[in-house]
């Protein structure tokens, strides 16, 4: 049984290797939030630039490709619709702390969206650690609805794939989490769900929360998407999570819902495969 033992965390060693960690950032002094900019009549765009003490340089660099705020209005003035700033606020643990904000004051469509995007020009992010600290207004399911949503992560490909973590309510306005894959990338093409999970686990109002996100692109059963809420998998799909095309938009954290809200987002980091062992939350080792 030893040797059995042994040789199953040899496979697993050399099939993972160690996780790199990609990006870290509290948003503390030294970085800031450059003017936004309308390079085209549809999308305004919005930098963060500069470091703190975790010595990664904004803006969030994967693959090659730099982030940055992809807020998609029209109108001229995008403060009539979308801010980003960075506010001191009390931190998830209770300590006064330096973290974004970003806030839709109105939609000007049911699409305006104020993600945090980058784009890979189809080199594949195979797999992916996502962590941060988030928070919502104390009357968010109300702000949604019956039937609302909103959407905290999320990544496309060119023409057949897109995963995407929600927080959804019900008819009831009970909130709820919800991750899917469908293929609603392209306009014309019949729409298909590729699979779903839900999970009731209490959606915080008011109070700052950890999220864990992590995909692992496989055209075979080996492909996982997975999500964490303060140390709880919520989310864990075993099976297929790739088709055809490579990811080439990635939402790292995005403000996007049926209704304006606003959120805060604070503690970001980025690996490239699990950090704490495969499948185990980090939740209490930050």
């Amino acid at each position: 049984m030893k040797l059995k033992l042994l040789s199953t965390i040899f496979i697993i060693t050399n099939i993972y290797g160690t996780p790199n960690l990609l990006f870290k950032s509290s948003f503390e002094d030294g970085v800031y939030l450059e003017k936004p900019d309308r390079k085209d009549s549809t999308v305004w765009w919005q930098n963060i630039k500069g470091h703190d003490n975790s010595n990664f340089e904004w803006p969030i660099t994967l693959n090659g490709e730099k982030g940055e705020f992809q807020m998609i209005i029209n109108d001229k003035n995008i403060t009539k619709y979308i801010q980003n700033s960075l506010v001191v606020v009390n931190g998830i643990d209770n300590n006064k702390s330096r973290v974004l904000h970003q806030k839709v004051i109105k939609k000007e469509h049911r699409w305006s969206q104020d993600p945090y995007v980058v784009y890979t020009k189809n080199r594949e992010q195979k797999r992916l650690y996502i962590r941060y600290s988030l928070k919502y207004p104390r009357d968010l399911a109300q702000k949604l609805g019956r039937d609302g949503w909103l959407t905290f992560c999320q990544y496309k490909t060119t023409s057949d794939d897109r995963l995407t973590y929600y927080i959804y309510t019900d008819k009831n306005k009970k909130l709820y989490w919800h991750v899917h894959e469908d293929n609603v990338v392209v306009d014309g093409v019949p729409y298909k769900e590729y699979w779903h999970q839900d999970n009731y686990s209490k959606v915080k109002q008011g109070e700052w929360f950890d999220v864990e996100i992590y995909w692992n692109r496989s055209k075979n059963s080996d492909g996982r998407v997975w999500l964490a809420v303060d140390g709880k998998v919520v989310i864990d799909y075993k099976g297929q999570t790739m088709r055809k095309d490579p990811i080439n938009e990635m939402m790292l954290f995005t403000n996007y819902a049926i209704a304006p809200i606003e959120q805060w987002v604070d503690n970001i980091e980025i690996w490239d495969d699990f950090p704490c062992g495969i499948g185990k939350s980090c939740h209490k080792k930050r």
